[in-house]
């Protein structure tokens, strides 16, 4: 039984890689149909101009399995990447910002100090901020594509968008917040008196809803994360469940603002819940077998700031 568990999960996956590849055509498909909007850039000037500070909230246990996985896949395409652990390892290596507590129930305060660390380090080097899990794999190129046709000086805020308990992004399908949502964020967690609404120094709670709390509390609220079709970027499960789309919880369709569709978007940006072995063979699939080693140069869309 677990035999054919998985290579129903194998054959998921190069479906998906298949379907990424036939989507290369220079007008329709993965980045083809981006050429029909009136600002444009080559992805070479999308890589050099979006900079985006990807962390990935991780522990010392996970980091010879599911961190290495990301250290030697999807992490190094991000502009910098941090591992974040609630305890320092030069090797690796990985940070602890102050202020983080052990254990998965206090994931909040990694999330929440994260945050606050980059501020401090890293607001003006880098243009947006993302946000994963160490089972999370995300398709950086189409991150940036996707960020591009977006001002970081604005408050910004993307994931698979959650409408319940007032609106958040999952965290587990990772989410990503602009420079000026960071700056935003920093001012609430900043007052001395805590909001109501966001009590950030408590040490439990869901750390996506908590920071969306947090976010509302400076009027920043998830934004539309989906392609010219409608279809989620951000996913919240394992590529052969999004796919083929007959797995789903019944929780998912009652709090998912964009309801779950049946296959992917082409250019889909994250999925969640991959052990270290789907990591790495959705990485080569999309990457040796897929539509991005295609050396051709595309035209994509970008937001003006970019180009000044």
């Amino acid at each position: 039984m677990r035999r054919i568990v998985t290579n129903c999960v194998y054959l998921a996956l190069l479906l998906l890689a298949w379907k990424l590849f036939l989507a290369t055509s220079p007008t329709t498909g993965l980045f083809g149909e981006k050429r029909l909007l009136r600002k444009y850039a080559s992805g070479a000037e999308i890589k050099s101009s979006v900079r985006v500070l990807c962390f990935v909230t991780t522990c010392e246990s996970h980091l010879s399995t599911r961190t290495i996985s990301i250290k030697n896949t999807w992490g190094p395409r991000c502009d910098k990447t941090l591992y974040i652990s609630d305890k320092e390892n030069s090797t690796f290596p990985t940070i602890s910002p102050p202020g983080i507590d052990p254990g998965y129930q206090a994931l909040w305060s990694k999330t929440m100090q994260s945050y606050r660390y980059l501020y401090k380090h890293y607001l003006n080097e880098y243009h947006w901020f993302m946000k994963a899990d160490d089972d999370t794999y995300v398709v950086v190129e189409n991150l940036k594509y996707f960020l591009a046709k977006h001002n970081p000086e604005e408050p910004r805020y993307f994931g698979k968008h959650f409408k319940t308990l007032d609106g958040y992004a999952s965290g587990g399908a990772g989410y990503v917040i602009s420079r000026e949502a960071l700056r935003r964020l920093e001012d609430v967690f900043a007052k001395e008196k805590q909001p109501e609404r966001c009590r950030f120094m408590d040490k439990i709670g869901a750390e996506d809803a908590n920071l969306g709390r947090c976010l509302g509390v400076a009027g920043i609220h998830p934004g539309p994360a989906v392609d010219s079709e409608g279809s989620d970027l951000f996913h919240s499960f394992i590529p052969d469940w999004e796919v083929i789309g007959d797995m789903f919880p019944d929780w998912y369709y009652t709090s998912s603002k964009n309801p779950p569709r049946v296959g992917c978007s082409n250019d889909t940006i994250t999925f969640h819940y991959l052990t270290p072995r789907l990591m790495r063979l959705l990485d080569y699939l999309i990457h040796n077998l897929g539509a991005l080693t295609l050396k051709e140069k595309e035209i994509y869309a970008i937001h003006p700031y970019y180009l000044s």
